[in-house]
């Protein structure tokens, strides 16, 4: 779990594979590796902000359930 947890916290950064190496030398490969990387980035966030959501509701069902009991 603690890798997990690591990687809410840490930047991450999106690596592309050894295909994507190859391409470098040409613009039009050097754009795809661009947008490759910046599409992962986009996943990786809002797979953070799906997350965060889910404990926000989480959090939002224990603090109704202590009040109803109040």
């Amino acid at each position: 779990m603690s890798s997990y947890q690591n990687s809410m916290f840490a930047p991450s950064q999106a690596r592309p594979g050894q295909a994507m190496e190859k391409t470098k030398s040409m613009p039009i490969g050097q754009a795809a590796q661009q947008g490759a990387a910046e599409a992962m980035e986009f996943q990786l966030w809002v797979s953070q902000q799906g997350t965060s959501l889910a404990k926000l509701k989480v959090f939002n069902a224990m603090a109704k359930t202590i009040n109803d009991q109040q």
